[in-house]
């Protein structure tokens, strides 16, 4: 009962996407600067095309623009973090999420840079490209673990977003989510609908650090912020 219940949520969450996605591209090349009013909304409506609800204590501010850090626990993430967004934002995403049909579309007009772990060259360049981005008043998101949990707990961090956090002095606003790994997790085809909560925290100075000090305080306000959350 699960798995067919869970094939009918895949199937409507499918043809949300297939048929909306296209018109909203379509929208968005006759009028680009709509991009960000009409692609937060969209990640709402597919949360809800899941079968699950978001619930936040704050939105990014909008005042200042960070390196937004969030945890790694479905691929969910990509619906429900951007509903605490505001302003411009783009992102560090993983080379294979380019060759999604309609997805990779909207990744390329929100100036997502692709990063091919695998090829170091590539990886510094598209680091660069992102600093770019901040330069010109993007938020830049990236998820740290660089892949999503095995087992609900934070995986180790990875260096790059430190690097750009670092040479652009720009402040790591960290996220939070909790419920998500509960949802659909890497490792199990079902879903459980349900309530992801969102912490959105409080800004981490980057200026006179290293990056192993900027990385060891961030984890450790990433497990105490997943640990307060309780709304």
């Amino acid at each position: 009962m699960k798995y067919l219940f869970s094939i009918i949520i895949y199937f409507f969450a499918a043809i949300t996407f297939i048929f909306i996605g296209p018109i909203l591209l379509i929208v968005i090349l006759i009028n680009p600067p709509l991009i960000y009013r009409i692609v937060i909304p969209f990640c709402g409506l597919m949360v809800r095309a899941f079968g699950c609800s978001v619930k936040y204590n704050n939105k990014v501010p909008v005042d200042e623009t960070f390196v937004i850090m969030a945890n790694h626990c479905s691929f969910l993430d990509v619906f429900a973090i951007p509903c605490t967004f505001t302003g411009k934002f783009s992102a560090v995403a993983a080379s294979k999420n380019f060759t999604i049909p309609i997805y990779s579309l909207f990744l390329k007009k929100l100036k997502v840079v692709s990063i091919d772990r695998s090829n170091r060259e590539q990886a510094i360049n598209g680091i660069k490209q992102a600093e770019q981005l901040i330069k010109e008043g993007y938020h830049i998101v990236i998820l740290p673990e660089g892949t999503r949990t095995q087992d609900g707990e934070l995986g180790k961090f990875k260096k790059g977003g430190f690097h750009l956090a670092i040479n652009t002095q720009a402040r790591i606003l960290p996220i939070v989510t909790k419920g998500l790994f509960r949802i659909k997790p890497v490792n199990r085809f079902t879903i459980n609908p349900g309530e992801i909560k969102i912490n959105v925290g409080n800004p981490i100075n980057t200026s006179n650090k290293s990056i192993d000090q900027l990385l060891l305080e961030t984890e450790k306000t990433f497990n105490k912020m997943i640990k307060d959350i309780t709304y």
